[in-house]
């Protein structure tokens, strides 16, 4: 019997990566013949080559944000290329769809889907949908939401299925036991801090004088990211905070779900998967959008939260600082807030997390007809 087959366009940030990722682990293991398609030299060949996932290589870069002329010549050029090559390896693998996640490599591959008759799909982590994942949507026969989108232009042809998040978040350990091996004490509200790959400089600075402006009033967990790390410890010993009890600073842990459940609050950028993780958890948090993601959709997706009361949005305006530690001073003197935010994830609709990759595995082994455009 011929296994099924199934394209997946991913990768470029671990954002567009992973969801694809976990459909295709989920796939695999009901017996489904999985290919992906990344860019070439894709951050991303690491974690497929120790999968023994099989990939393809697209040679192509993002939609230029100038008017140069020769920019957008230059990009022409490679997506023309790129669609050509993703057509000859749909007419090779032959499959039954094709996934794409939003990165830049995605849309030619889904083109080159929509050109042969094979059903194109896209997965969206965001609120607000990216621009190759809007263009994609024009012609695709299925949206898979990670988060509600407002005002969506495809909800006729949508689906809420969720961002999967790894597998460990479903071991996570007893808050007690994750504050002991981190040598924190119970009873005490314990704020977790991390700023993710990209633009945590501000994050960081404002949570060591929030910090220092409310000395001792909480626990604090810092995750500064590594490029980060030695100006934030150096900026805590300015502030007289090194070597309190209360304090830990890391540079990176791989064990999330352990500070995850210490923490009473996060505060964080609000990227899709933090989102997800949020929701899964029911961790009420503080969201610092980063002002540059593409087209504001970090606003976007705090204001799912925020606007059910499940988190605050904080921008990074000039008094930004100050406003971090009010906010947090307000959640100390009145800790019923904060377990009220977490009881407000349920009208946030987010779906569980850990089910997603299986709720999208469910829609494709279906079949997307149902999805399809009229």
């Amino acid at each position: 019997m011929l296994k099924r087959r199934m394209i997946i366009a991913a990768g470029g940030t671990g954002g567009h990566f992973y969801p694809g990722f976990a459909l295709a682990a989920e796939l695999r293991s009901r017996g489904w013949q999985v290919l992906f398609i990344v860019k070439k030299d894709d951050i991303a060949r690491p974690a497929l080559e120790e999968a023994d996932l099989p990939y393809a290589e697209i040679d192509m870069t993002s939609l230029p944000r100038s008017f140069n002329p020769a920019a957008h010549a230059a990009f022409l050029l490679k997506f023309f290329k790129a669609l050509c090559l993703a057509r000859r390896i749909v007419a090779d693998f032959r499959p039954e769809a094709v996934l794409g996640t939003g990165s830049y490599v995605a849309f030619p591959v889904l083109l080159a889907a929509r050109l042969a008759g094979v059903a194109a799909c896209i997965h969206e982590s965001n609120a607000k949908f990216g621009v190759g994942n809007y263009l994609a949507g024009f012609f695709c026969d299925l949206a898979a939401l990670g988060l509600p989108v407002r005002n969506n232009p495809f909800s006729a042809r949508s689906v809420l299925a969720g961002t999967p998040v790894r597998a460990a978040f479903a071991a996570a350990p007893a808050k007690d036991a994750a504050l002991a091996a981190l040598g924190l004490a119970p009873g005490k509200l314990t704020v977790l801090v991390f700023g993710g790959s990209q633009g945590a400089r501000r994050l960081n600075t404002a949570a060591v004088k929030s910090a220092a402006a409310l000395n001792g009033r909480f626990q604090l967990i810092h995750v500064t990211g590594r490029k980060n790390f030695s100006d934030v410890v150096a900026a805590y010993a300015a502030a007289g905070l090194s070597g309190t009890a209360w304090l830990k600073v890391f540079d990176y842990r791989e064990d999330m779900p352990r500070l995850y459940a210490a923490a009473d609050l996060v505060i964080a950028r609000s990227g899709a998967g933090t989102l997800a993780e949020l929701a899964l958890l029911k961790k009420p948090a503080l969201l610092v959008p980063l002002p540059t993601s593409a087209g504001g959709h970090q606003k976007e997706n705090a204001l799912v939260l925020a606007d059910k009361g499940a988190a605050v949005c904080l921008e990074e305006g000039p008094d930004f600082e100050d406003s971090l530690t009010r906010r947090l001073k307000e959640l100390i003197d009145e800790p019923a807030r904060a377990a009220g935010m977490a009881a407000k994830f349920t009208e946030a609709g987010i779906p569980d997390a850990l089910k997603a990759a299986g709720l999208l595995a469910d829609i494709i082994e279906a079949g997307t007809k149902k999805y399809r455009r009229k």
